[in-house]
């Protein structure tokens, strides 16, 4: 009978609970596998809309510096474009996109514009006309560009060489799908156009301007690690330290507490000591005669002064 029980309920028992078991941690492994590639999602949507922005104002400078080569117009739209892309925006800066926008309407109506841009022969490019300081100024914009490009541009191709994993574990659905393979054509038209604006400005660097990108992102992403290392150290070091000052002052007080607490019962002391030395040694006499059944007697009263 034991073995009937044990083979018939005690091992289905066992064997059903450890498959509810894995069931379960499967699921629970698939959806934190989901919430990280959902965050990442978003992590590349900031990144792509700091890329979109930068781009914005890359085409504003762009122009600025056509019109001072090619029409003698100075203009300074003060986007700004070379400060740090990582600060928190605020109200001017909001500001300042919108003019961008408003700048960017009336660039694209400029079909003379338009002409001199169209894709052809680089070293025919209006680009060559551009004293070096402006040279210069553009090679660092378009860089700067093609740094902010990389990070999601290799995101979104990776995410297309394994689009049927994605599609067959419900990562993503018929329409993300579509979004990713539009977004992939538009990445490689700009992967190209960035190529060819680096021959526009200067012979052959479109051949390296991908890896000189390449090359700074990734020291700049090993530069911005140590000092978010070295922060996290500071801050450990600090709450360890705040610790330390707490700990201390709760120890200080504690010490001055008990200290209170010792004066106060030695004074007590000392106060009840004093008295009885005091009442043994001086004692106040008052004689009072008190005549009764012609018998005299004398009383003596011993009195504590009331100031010890």
């Amino acid at each position: 009978m034991l073995l009937l029980y044990l083979v018939f309920v005690v091992i289905p028992f066992i064997a059903f609970s450890y498959y509810i078991y894995k069931s379960v941690l499967a699921l629970i492994h698939e959806k934190q596998k989901k919430n990280e590639f959902f965050s990442c999602l978003k992590s590349e949507n900031k990144q792509h809309a700091a890329f979109e922005n930068f781009a914005n104002k890359y085409e504003v400078e762009k122009y600025a510096l056509y019109l001072k080569a090619i029409r003698n117009i100075k203009v300074d739209y003060k986007t700004n474009i070379l400060d740090d892309i990582n600060k928190e925006t605020n109200e001017d800066d909001k500001e300042n996109d919108q003019k961008i926008d408003s700048i960017l309407e009336d660039i694209y109506n400029d079909n003379q514009y338009a002409e001199h841009n169209v894709i052809g022969n680089p070293q025919a490019s209006w680009m060559r006309k551009l004293p070096n300081a402006d040279i210069i100024k553009l090679k660092v914009m378009l860089l700067k560009k093609t740094i902010l490009f990389l990070p999601i541009c290799n995101k979104i191709f990776h995410d297309k060489n394994k689009k049927s994993k994605l599609y067959n574990n419900y990562y993503i659905d018929d329409n993300m799908s579509r979004d990713l393979d539009i977004q992939c054509d538009q990445f490689l038209e700009e992967f190209n156009f960035i190529i060819y604006e680096a021959n526009c400005i200067a012979d052959k660097w479109g051949e390296t301007i991908i890896s000189d990108a390449y090359r700074i992102f990734h020291h700049n992403k090993i530069k911005i690690s140590e000092e978010k290392k070295k922060k996290e150290e500071q801050q450990a070091l600090l709450k360890k330290q705040k610790q330390k000052e707490k700990k201390l002052k709760e120890e200080t007080e504690k010490a001055n507490l008990l200290a209170d607490q010792i004066i106060d019962v030695s004074y007590k002391n000392l106060f009840n000591l004093n008295g009885s030395v005091f009442i043994y040694k001086y004692p106040y006499v008052y004689p009072c005669t008190h005549s009764y059944h012609a018998t005299s007697y004398t009383y003596y009263y011993n009195i504590l002064p009331i100031f010890l």
